[in-house]
């Protein structure tokens, strides 16, 4: 394992702990080596590979867009297992020699027992979509490749993994993890002695198909929004910020899974009743944008029987605020620093949830380090602790715990506040013509049983 990676290996769970109110991982593959290329839906580019590989424990070489091998990183790629993959569309002409030598190394890592894992989509949407793009054959090629090249005398296997975000870049959500069952090279063999290319389309589809029965998969991506419209009105899926959060989250998966899988076979154009739906929730929030409303504050005016109470909010920001000021101090400046630089190094927002996770707590461990010199000159000769190792040990589970909740708390009562102040300022007159039209839908959605 290279140093990098293995420092990361061993922060990165730490950092998603952050990032994530909820992780769920479901038939997590349990060896560090298992000989298996590991083929993944892509829906948050810099994010997702860092998540499949802290999670688990299987150590994995990534197969990385070319572009990233720039001279000054390469020390980098090098220390977290990466190797390039070239894309005709991308990097022009020439990748299909560039990308020889890549699957060699690819087969190499194989033969050794160890794991690849690659985004056979390709790339990464803009915005965040749940659905999935054509899967490439690259890992097909890789594993019918290793075969041959190791006479079909070893044990390889290719696995699915779906990850299903609630939101990738929003901070506070929510995550699951998904790995499909094994296919075995051997079992394939048959066939591909027989056709090569029949075996390699077999097994391509197979992976889409592994990958697709494992997320909250919308068929038509026209029709993504409105499954999470029908997300944050049931409440009872898989939404950043509209859900029961008392429904276990694997529950809140299966629900939006099976809800998207019900609208991928049922919503035909013969549909009336999925169209009359659509329809209605769309006017609905186009009208909540029209009058600047958020879809929470209608859902808690209905639920306080048509009255604004604000009250509890109000109470837990003026008796925390002391908690608040104290998060300040570890987190305003780190935080603003980082949302500052990611946002002005990367123009694409898809980048910017998993860059400003390793970016923001690497400046977060210089930024608190201090502690340990503030509790050595300071606080100790006050409570009389000359003991060095006692010292060092109080000051470690400082710098690791008081921080981490300190942040978690300090994110919570921004947002609080935030929310607060404009569900204040919302006019109540539209609150209530609001809450009718979500009553009206909530009827039809539970009519049609979702």
């Amino acid at each position: 394992m290279r140093p990098l990676y293995a420092i990361l290996k061993i922060l990165l769970p730490y950092i998603y702990n952050i990032l994530f109110r909820k992780k769920e991982m479901v038939n997590v593959p349990k060896k560090y080596k298992n000989q298996t290329i590991y083929v993944s839906n892509h829906p948050s580019a810099f994010l997702d590979p860092l998540l499949v590989a802290s999670v688990g424990k299987p150590i994995v070489t990534f197969m990385t867009r070319s572009d990233v091998f720039t001279w000054w990183m390469k020390p980098i790629t090098w220390a977290c297992n990466m190797i390039p993959i070239y894309r005709a569309e991308q990097d022009g002409s020439g990748t299909y020699d560039k990308n020889q030598e890549v699957f060699s190394a690819a087969q190499n890592v194989l033969k050794k027992r160890g794991n690849l894992i690659m985004f056979a989509e390709g790339y990464t949407d803009d915005v965040f979509i749940r659905s999935l793009k054509p899967i490439k054959k690259g890992p097909a090629r890789i594993a019918f490749g290793t075969m041959e090249a190791t006479d079909w005398s070893i044990d390889l296997k290719v696995q699915a993994v779906g990850i299903n975000y609630a939101n990738p870049g929003m901070m506070r959500s929510d995550v699951v993890i998904k790995w499909g069952e094994p296919i075995r090279m051997q079992d394939l063999k048959e066939m591909y002695d027989e056709n090569p290319n029949k075996a390699t389309l077999h097994l391509t589809k197979a992976i889409s198909k592994g990958i697709q029965e494992n997320i909250i998969y919308v068929e038509d991506k026209s029709k993504a929004d409105f499954v999470d419209h029908l997300f944050i009105l049931t409440r009872k899926g898989m939404h950043y910020k509209h859900s029961d959060r008392s429904i276990p989250l694997i529950q809140r998966n299966e629900y939006a899974r099976s809800l998207a899988n019900r609208v991928n076979n049922e919503f035909t154009d013969e549909a009336a009743d999925w169209e009359d739906l659509k329809n209605s929730t769309e006017a609905y929030f186009n009208e909540l944008n029209k009058r600047n409303l958020d879809e929470e504050f209608v859902f808690n005016y209905s639920a306080s029987g048509n009255k604004k109470k604000s009250l509890k909010n109000w109470l837990f920001l003026l008796l925390t605020l002391p908690l608040f000021l104290f998060g300040c101090i570890h987190h305003a400046f780190p935080y603003i620093i980082t949302k500052k630089m990611v946002e002005k190094m990367f123009k694409r927002q898809v980048f910017w949830s998993g860059v400003k996770v390793v970016l923001g707590g690497i400046i977060w461990m210089f930024y608190t380090l201090p502690v340990f010199w503030l509790f050595n000159s300071y606080v100790y000769p006050e409570i009389g602790i000359d003991n060095y190792w006692i010292g060092f040990t109080i000051s470690l589970i400082y710098y690791l715990v008081v921080p981490y909740f300190s942040f978690l708390f300090w994110y919570r009562w921004i947002n609080v506040f935030k929310e607060t102040m404009a569900y204040g300022k919302a006019d109540e007159n539209a609150l209530k013509e609001m809450s009718v039209n979500r009553a009206e839908l909530i009827q039809k959605i539970t009519k049609m049983n979702i």
